[in-house]
């Protein structure tokens, strides 16, 4: 082999990797999102997990015009309850990102449980609706998600104690102790519900001995759907 074979070959060797495969993203690449919660009740978190699929053997680059590549909105009665979008401004950075063959799991979102305006959910079906904001991939997915209404505080009382639940009534003090009212009973809380609640809220914890009787361990609180004197909205951005 003589110099210049040489050197050819061996520019050929050392040669950079070549660039990620970019046909029409929007053609190649799909999009399916999965919800994972531990219970169907109101003012449990649940999951938007994110994935896409490359039916490909190459690479292929999805580009998003912003730092954001996903919307999600909670959508109750053809009304946005909850959105990513909400007090939100997305960077105007540029983004590309290589999706391999296969599945790639692109992207995980927490939703607290609670509307925009720091509500609780009323029970019933929601559309948990995704958007992807690809500047070729721009698939939207609707799924559905339901949530129980709350159980009765008599009802409460009964189960075991350390069960999670989730329960609604007035908040009320009665000789310095913090009570939840609905139209069962009555069930001690052990702390209050904000500063000066008013109107109904969900209360999600569990049944907790004191002394000879029980208090509700308070662990998340809300105001209910329909209260909408203790809504506190998002600042814009």
């Amino acid at each position: 082999m003589n110099r210049a074979d040489f050197l050819a070959a061996l520019s050929t060797a050392t040669a950079a990797p070549s660039a990620p495969f970019t046909p029409s993203a929007s053609a190649v690449i799909t999009a399916d999102i999965e919800i994972k919660r531990d219970a169907s009740e109101l003012l449990v978190p649940f999951t938007v997990a994110i994935a896409v699929r490359n039916p490909t053997a190459r690479i292929v680059a999805l580009d998003f015009p912003t730092a954001d590549i996903y919307r999600i909105d909670v959508r109750h009665d053809d009304e946005t309850v909850w959105s990513t979008a909400t007090g939100h401004k997305p960077l105007l950075i540029k983004r590309r990102v290589d999706i391999a063959p296969g599945l790639t799991r692109l992207a995980s979102q927490i939703v607290d449980g609670t509307t925009d305006d720091r509500r609780a959910y009323a029970p019933g079906q929601y559309v948990v609706h995704v958007a992807m904001l690809g500047t070729a991939l721009t698939t939207s997915i609707d799924k559905t998600i339901a949530f129980n209404p709350p159980i009765s505080i008599a009802d409460a009382r009964k189960t075991a104690g350390g069960t999670v639940v989730t329960i609604a009534g007035v908040p009320r003090i009665e000789v310095g102790v913090f009570e939840l009212r609905d139209a069962t009973g009555t069930l001690r809380l052990s702390r209050p519900v904000g500063l000066r609640p008013t109107g109904t809220y969900v209360v999600r914890g569990y049944l907790d001995a004191v002394g000879d009787d029980v208090q509700f361990a308070v662990g998340r609180f809300a105001p209910a759907f329909d209260n909408l004197a203790e809504a506190r909205p998002k600042p814009a951005p």
